[in-house]
């Protein structure tokens, strides 16, 4: 069974839990959508009692660390006040090593409400021309700094030399935050540092923003094209 019909089928026998409770004069004069938003309602609140409030309170149930297989999975990572939440395991770190380069990702819509980010790290899991861009590293962390970077990278680097790997990718692709760029050079010095042009799009269109210019952006032509040469100047 898929994981959204598992979902469906969890959510139907949540309804008809919740219409057993409802009284026999309510129970017709609510349709199928009202008792969804109950039940959406109870989630939130069941979630908004079990998510921690601190760091000290977040404790990773073992569920989440182990894999399916019985692989260790997670590894909690303390640098001062800060925390890292790092998820990979040996396999995927011999893919990393293999991999001649490695791209990087921050999203911070996805998050716990303790975590600023989850960065993530993605390479090449194949061995011939067919290969494919997955995810083998997830991390979650409290803050985006240079520092808390060099701490995540430290610690791939040591669990690669725990199982006899290294790491030396020839290329890291990233975003153009500084920390991120500066803590690769730092810990991965013979890798090329290189920004993604999608994400260099999306820089300048924040400055484009920032100025207050997006009126002007979008309704001026050729001030549109100038800006947009700016971006091709990558090619």
């Amino acid at each position: 069974m898929s994981r959204s019909s598992s979902k469906m089928s969890r959510t139907c026998q949540e309804m008809a839990e919740l219409s057993k409770k409802l009284s026999l004069l309510r129970r017709p004069s609510l349709k199928g959508d009202a008792v969804r938003q109950q039940i959406k309602r109870a989630r939130r609140v069941c979630d908004e009692e079990l998510e921690p409030k601190t760091l000290d309170d977040f404790k990773l149930p073992d569920a989440y660390s182990i894999t399916l297989n019985g692989t260790h999975f997670a590894k909690n990572i303390t640098e001062g006040t800060e925390r890292i939440l790092l998820f990979t395991t040996a396999e995927n770190l011999k893919w990393l090593q293999e991999a001649k380069f490695w791209i990087m990702d921050g999203t911070f819509k996805t998050v716990p409400t303790l975590f600023r980010q989850l960065h993530s790290i993605h390479a090449p899991a194949a061995r011939n021309v067919n290969f494919r861009i997955v995810p083998l590293v997830y991390a979650l962390m409290t803050m985006k700094s240079k520092e808390l970077y060099e701490k995540l990278f430290q610690e791939l680097n040591e669990m690669a030399e725990e199982h006899e790997l290294e790491l030396k990718p020839d290329f890291i692709l990233t975003d153009f935050e500084q920390g991120s760029i500066n803590a690769v050079k730092s810990e991965f010095p013979s890798a090329q540092s290189k920004g993604c042009h999608f994400y260099l799009g999306q820089s300048v269109y924040r400055q484009i923003q920032d100025a207050g210019l997006t009126k002007k952006y979008g309704t001026d032509q050729n001030f549109s094209l100038l800006i947009r040469h700016i971006s091709a100047l990558a090619f």
